[in-house]
């Protein structure tokens, strides 16, 4: 597994080992949509992983990728919000990306729906037993997305977020292990990443300790033939 000691190097790698690894495939879906052209044609790296070892310059080099911090910042807000949020606002600011899954005033589901109830109970468990290995917040749902599967809604490309508290050269610290079934490299890999270390640290600040390692584990990481073709690569 690669090792990385900033957001932005971990960005640039992961791209550039996609664009010299990545295999064909054609999906039969995406998100909730079924009739794809090969517009949506992928280049795709199966099980891949990696390690970013601290925090340091995060919000600096999701800006420098391209990241939209103004979206970033409200939809954190929102994720972490005890109230239920659907659809929110922050899509607003990345309406291009997201106001096509909108079904009458909702999406299909929120990060908010999925985890504002579970916020407390991993923060309670985290604090109770230090050494804890069960402090996994999940958005993925069986009951809700197995029913949803082959585009008839969308589903959660994120399944769940690990936390583990542990010491590291004589400070604690708490890490952070997010496990994805799919990741759009171009559309949202800087948007999932700094959103779960901006969680990371939020719980970490909770706890009184910093945040560690974050480790991120996805299934398909890919990119589609619309957005490569554009950037002159594969």
């Amino acid at each position: 597994m690669r090792i990385y000691e900033s957001f932005k190097e971990a960005v640039k790698e992961t791209e550039r080992e996609l664009i010299e690894m990545g295999v064909d495939v054609w999906p039969e879906s995406m998100q909730d949509k079924t009739k794809l052209t090969e517009d949506y044609q992928t280049k795709e790296l199966q099980g891949y992983g990696y390690i970013i070892t601290n925090h340091r310059g995060k919000d600096e080099d999701f800006q420098f990728l391209g990241g939209n911090i103004d979206y970033a910042l409200a939809e954190f807000n929102e994720r972490i919000d005890s109230n239920w949020v659907n659809p929110g606002l922050s899509y607003m600011w990345r309406k291009h990306v997201w106001e096509e899954f909108i079904h009458n005033g909702k999406f299909a589901y929120t990060y908010n729906e999925r985890i504002r109830e579970q916020l407390p109970m991993i923060l309670e468990e985290l604090r109770n037993k230090p050494s804890t290995r069960q402090a996994v917040m999940t958005i993925y749902d069986r009951h809700q997305d197995m029913n949803n599967m082959g585009g008839k809604s969308r589903i959660p490309c994120s399944m769940y977020y690990q936390f583990l508290r542990r010491r590291r050269n004589n400070v604690e610290v708490l890490d952070c292990i997010y496990t994805m079934r799919s990741c759009d490299i171009y559309t949202h890999f800087i948007y999932d990443i700094w959103l779960t270390m901006r969680i990371q640290e939020y719980m970490a600040n909770a706890l009184g300790m910093e945040p560690g390692h974050f480790t991120h584990f996805i299934g398909s990481l890919h990119a589609y033939r619309k957005d490569y073709r554009d950037k002159g690569v594969f």
